[in-house]
C-alpha cells in the first residue's frame, strides 16, 4: 500500500470532532516533514470548517481540535523552532514594565533597518 492511499484511508476512518463528517475530503496541510513514525497534518472539514490537528501512525490515528487563528501552512513555521525560555519572557516582561511594546517594536525596526557595514 502506497503512503497516499494509507494516510487516505486513515482520514475516510476519522470523523470531524465538531460535525462527524469523515475528514476523506479534508482540506489537508502536512506539518510533520517525512517520518516513518508518524505523519502530522492540519485538516478543515469540508461540511463546517472546523480545524484539527491529525495524528496518522501505523497504530492508528488520532485528532485534536484546533483553537487558532493560524492557517495550516503557518503551522509548518513553528515545527522545530526553539522554544522560548523563561528568562526571555521574564526579560520581555521587564521591559514591557518600563515601556510600551509599539515602542519597543519601533526600536526594533529601526536596528533592522540600519545599513550594516561591510
Amino acid at each position: 500500500m502506497t503512503k497516499e492511499k494509507y494516510i487516505l484511508d486513515n482520514l475516510r476512518k476519522t470523523l470531524c470532532y465538531k460535525c462527524g463528517t469523515s475528514l476523506e475530503r479534508a482540506e489537508i496541510v502536512p506539518i510533520s516533514s517525512e517520518a516513518s513514525i508518524a505523519w502530522v497534518a492540519h485538516a478543515v472539514c469540508p461540511k463546517c470548517k472546523a480545524e484539527s490537528m491529525v495524528t496518522i501512525t501505523p497504530t492508528g490515528n488520532g485528532i485534536v481540535p484546533v483553537q487558532s487563528d493560524l492557517k495550516g501552512t503557518e503551522f509548518k513555521k513553528f515545527v522545530g523552532i526553539k522554544s522560548v525560555s523563561y528568562d526571555e519572557v521574564l526579560d520581555l516582561h521587564l521591559a514591557l514594565k518600563k515601556e510600551r511594546i509599539w515602542n519597543l517594536l519601533q526600536k526594533k525596526e529601526k536596528n533592522l533597518a540600519k545599513p550594516r557595514k561591510a
